[in-house]
């Protein structure tokens, strides 16, 4: 029987104009506030799941990527952050540069 439940939720932006025909990846800029919205995101989710009894928010780090999909570059920040804001909540980090 599962007992735990877990997300990954790996700090995207959402996307228009995608596909064959959409922006070529390396040309694709996100304004300051969409970026932010990652972090919005994050919080919203990281509650919702802590409110609903998820066991572990796992979170995938990507940076140095101008045409990020993924945007969070600091995991143990986020999850710091996220930790001060919940209450049985665990963080995991998917991938980590060192």
């Amino acid at each position: 029987m599962i007992k735990r439940f877990s997300v990954l939720y790996v700090g995207q932006i959402d996307l228009e104009n995608v596909g064959a025909d959409g922006t070529k990846p390396d040309d694709r800029l996100y304004t300051n506030d969409q970026l932010i919205q990652t972090y919005d995101n994050a919080m919203k989710l990281a509650k919702q799941m802590d409110d609903s009894g998820f066991y572990c928010l796992w979170a995938a780090e990507h940076h140095f990527q101008r045409e990020g999909y993924e945007c969070i570059p600091n995991l143990t920040l986020l999850g710091t952050h996220l930790a001060a804001h919940t209450k049985n909540l665990k963080f995991g980090a998917a991938f980590n540069i060192v």
